[in-house]
């Protein structure tokens, strides 16, 4: 099976296939971006029925390696512009194209009965809490997570009682589905909690920068219907569908796709 048919096979399909003759993109977004980037996918193929789209999912990491690689993805959307600009560095993003596209909070969740209160950093040492989900540093929201511990001095004494996760959205469900005590996570993952519950915001001045960001790949297959979708990422309705998701607007958009 060729690389090409390798990747397909794996991605999550979200249209069927509209035109024999479509040009079909693969778009590669990080997991915490499943929901808005579905959405935005569906509508895209709705004024582009000429395009067939699929997405798929998974850390930011993962994903800019399966580039690296030669997987044959169109656009990607990290949960860490450094992936973005590491594949910039590498020669393997299209000249220009690529921009900040949102930002985002961390919360800690802690699952369902969990009867320790976290009003504060020094409470995630109580011995009730004996599991605490995070992704491995490469996963972006694990760097941003231990960047947090670490400037707590909280990242060493909680070290025995990590779990590792996969990715975001991975993180939510060991805590959502009782596997972990609790985790730093998105605050746009913390919305799709059922049985789980946010026990601590961390204020503004203690948040690490967290900047989503997108690009377009240098070897495209379909440069046309992968600019289209660019040039939907940088339009302003993406920021009320990624605001409306619970993410952070970037004060100042520094960028938009070229025409």
């Amino acid at each position: 099976m060729s690389l090409r048919a390798t990747i397909i096979a794996l991605v999550l399909l979200v249209l069927p296939a509209r035109l024999s003759g479509a040009e079909e993109i693969i778009v590669a977004a990080a997991a915490s971006l499943r929901e808005p980037v579905q959405e935005l996918a569906a509508s895209f193929a709705q004024k582009y029925p000429e395009h067939e789209i699929r997405t798929a999912f998974g850390s930011s990491s993962t994903l800019a390696r399966q580039i690296r690689l030669g997987a044959p993805i169109d656009v990607f959307i990290s949960a860490d512009e450094r992936w973005v600009v590491d594949l910039v560095e590498r020669g393997l993003v299209a000249d220009g194209a690529h921009f900040p596209l949102a930002g985002n909070r961390l919360v800690i969740l802690a699952r369902p009965g969990f009867e320790a209160r976290i009003q504060e950093p020094k409470d995630l040492l109580s011995p009730a809490l004996k599991r605490f989900a995070l992704p491995s540093a490469a996963v972006p929201l694990g760097a941003y997570a231990r960047e947090w511990l670490e400037a707590n001095a909280m990242l060493e004494p909680l070290e025995n009682r990590l779990i590792t996760t996969e990715h975001a959205k991975a993180t939510l469900f060991a805590v959502e589905g009782g596997h972990a005590d609790a985790a730093l996570i998105y605050a746009s993952d913390a919305r799709y909690a059922t049985e789980a519950a946010v026990v601590l915001e961390i204020p503004s001045s203690e948040q690490p920068t967290i900047i989503y960001s997108a690009a377009r790949l240098q070897r495209s297959h379909a440069s046309a219907a992968a600019t289209r979708f660019m040039a939907v990422l940088g339009g302003p309705r993406v920021g009320q569908t990624l605001a409306a998701a619970g993410f952070v607007p970037l004060a100042q958009p520094t960028g938009r796709p070229p025409p």
